[in-house]
C-alpha cells in the first residue's frame, strides 16, 4: 500500500485526526514556517502517536549536531532534509542518527529542468520527496508540479519516492498514476487554514489513495489469471 505522511502537524488533535484517518506518518515542521512547532510541543504530540505510525521531522539546513538533539529529544523515527543538504551531511547524520530514516527532498524544478543530468546521484537517503516549492516557500504552497515532465527524471532514483506538492483528495489518484511513487505527502491539501487540519479533508484524502492501491491490486491480480 502507498505510504502516506500528513505533514504540518502542530496539534494533537490534529494527529489523533490524522492517525484515526489511517495515516502512515506524521510530519512536524521544525523551521520557520506558518506550521512550525517547538521541540517540546513535538515531544508533547508525539506522546499519543502509537508505535507503527511514524514521526518525521522536518528542517532546513541546520546543524548535524543541533539536528541530531532534536530528533533525539522529539523521539522522531525519521527526519526530512528540506534545504541544501550534501552527502557529507547526510553521512553525518547517518553517524549521528544511527537506523533514523532519512528523506531528502527535491525541488521540482531542479528535477525538471535536468532533462538529461541524474538528480543528486552522490545523495544516498533512505528515501527521496520531491515537493513544488517557490521563490519564498520550499513547501506547503498548495501547487503542483508537472508529474509527466518531471517523471523521466524520477524513475532513475534508486531510492523509494515520497511525491508532495498541492497534493488533495482530487488528485491524488492522477499523480499516483503517473508517477507510481512509494508515498505520498500532503499539507495544505487537508487544511482548513495554514497549521489546523480538517479532518473531512484528510478522510476524503486517505481514502483516494487506499480506493488507487485497492484499484492497483485488482489490475495486478487480474494479470496473473
Amino acid at each position: 500500500m502507498t505510504w502516506i505522511k500528513i505533514c504540518g502537524t502542530t496539534s494533537e488533535r490534529d494527529a489523533d485526526i490524522a492517525i484515526r484517518a489511517g495515516a502512515n506518518a506524521l510530519g512536524f515542521i521544525m523551521t520557520q514556517s506558518p506550521r512550525q512547532v517547538s521541540d517540546t510541543s513535538a515531544y508533547s504530540i508525539g506522546t499519543v502517536v502509537p508505535k507503527g505510525v511514524e514521526t518525521i521531522g522536518v528542517f532546513v539546513n541546520e546543524q548535524p549536531e543541533t539536528l541530531a538533539q532534536t530528533a533525539r529529544f522529539c523521539r522522531f523515527t525519521g527526519v526530512q532534509l528540506h534545504g541544501e543538504e550534501d552527502s557529507g551531511y547526510v553521512d553525518s547524520l547517518r553517524a549521528l542518527l544511527p537506523g533514523i530514516k532519512i528523506i531528502k527532498t527535491l525541488k521540482s524544478v531542479d528535477v525538471l529542468a535536468r532533462s538529461r543530468q541524474p538528480v543528486a546521484s552522490s545523495l544516498k537517503p533512505d528515501m527521496w520527496l520531491i515537493d513544488s516549492g517557490n521563490g519564498t516557500q520550499r513547501g506547503g504552497t498548495g501547487k503542483t508540479f508537472d508529474w509527466r515532465g518531471a517523471q523521466p527524471q524520477l524513475k532513475k532514483l534508486q531510492q523509494p519516492l515520497v511525491v508532495a506538492g498541492g497534493l488533495n483528495a482530487e488528485n491524488v489518484q492522477a499523480a499516483l498514476e503517473v508517477l507510481r511513487p512509494w508515498g505520498v505527502d500532503v499539507c495544505s491539501g487537508v487544511e482548513s487554514y495554514p497549521g489546523r487540519k480538517h479532518p473531512g479533508a484528510i478522510a476524503q484524502f486517505i481514502d483516494a489513495v487506499r480506493q488507487f492501491d485497492a484499484a492497483a491490486q485488482m489490475r495486478s491480480e487480474e494479470r496473473k489469471l
